[in-house]
């Protein structure tokens, strides 16, 4: 890797760190086939899933994990591996549209990335509705989501992610790197770039429609995030009018905190959503 990518790994916005490889050598990784994981596709989506029979034999609740950028579904293997989060829920977690293969046209429109997870909210077979949670850039691709579909969606977990339209825009090195070549810059930051460049105008025009989602969020922020600023949270809990929010700070963790404070996050969710599960939130598919 050039210095020039040792550089920007650091600094381009919105990145998920743990995936930070290429598309290649996450297919060549030993990650699906240790978990005996069936990489399946739907449409323009990858995905793993876990549902594992419970005691009961009732069916879980479904919870879809999407992945900021770059990324894939194994930012998120240590909530499949995790024994809890198997007996509580039904588990998906994508490769969003783009990022199957380093040859894929990216798909910057959120409405796209959306339209693409909505068949998976039909997996959902509790009655619950499936629960959306996104890290870094999955943040506003599961926002989205819940406003397109919120007879589906039961809630979100928003974890290290971009909302406020004027902190989460691209910045100088953004636009730096749109005249870095393909070679110097790499495919995988290549391709986020393409998705942070037009995320700007897509979160104000997502700005009023906040107010109409009332199911459970769960937002967790670390206060040295480098690559989302902080203040992201606090847009996102003054937006959410509607909604059931707990909001969990955590000092002195960055954008890591997706992996750092897995266990919180997990007990948070499972804590918030159980105590919610009681009713089913179908309205009507749409």
């Amino acid at each position: 890797m050039s210095p020039v990518q040792l550089a920007l790994i650091g600094i381009l916005a919105c990145m998920s760190p743990q995936p930070l490889l290429s598309q290649q050598d996450l297919a060549s990784s030993s990650f699906a086939a240790m978990a005996n994981l069936q990489v399946k596709s739907l449409g323009s989506i990858d995905y793993v899933e876990i549902d594992r029979p419970n005691a009961s034999g009732e069916a879980k609740q479904l919870i879809i994990f999407v992945h900021g950028t770059p990324g894939s579904y194994s930012a998120f293997r240590s909530y499949l591996n995790d024994p809890v989060m198997q007996e509580r829920f039904h588990m998906i977690s994508v490769t969003r549209p783009g990022w199957r293969s380093d040859e894929d046209a990216k798909v910057p429109s959120l409405d796209a990335q959306a339209a693409a997870l909505r068949p998976l909210l039909d997996m959902d077979r509790s009655g619950r509705g499936a629960l959306l949670m996104g890290h870094s850039y999955g943040g506003p691709v599961i926002a989205r989501t819940a406003m397109n579909y919120s007879g589906l969606v039961a809630g979100l977990i928003f974890v290290a992610t971009t909302g406020d339209p004027k902190l989460s825009g691209p910045r100088w090195y953004n636009r730096f790197a749109l005249l870095l070549p393909r070679f110097v810059l790499g495919a995988s930051l290549k391709g986020a770039n393409a998705e942070i460049m037009p995320l700007r105008p897509q979160l104000e025009a997502m700005r009023p429609l906040w107010k109409n989602l009332t199911m459970p969020v769960l937002i967790v922020q670390g206060d040295r995030d480098r690559l989302v600023h902080p203040d992201n949270a606090q847009f996102m809990r003054a937006e959410l009018v509607n909604a059931d929010v707990r909001y969990l700070p955590r000092e002195g963790l960055g954008h890591f905190v997706l992996w750092e404070e897995a266990e919180l996050i997990r007990d948070n969710l499972i804590e918030l959503f159980s105590a919610d599960s009681a009713g089913a939130i179908h309205t009507s598919a749409q």
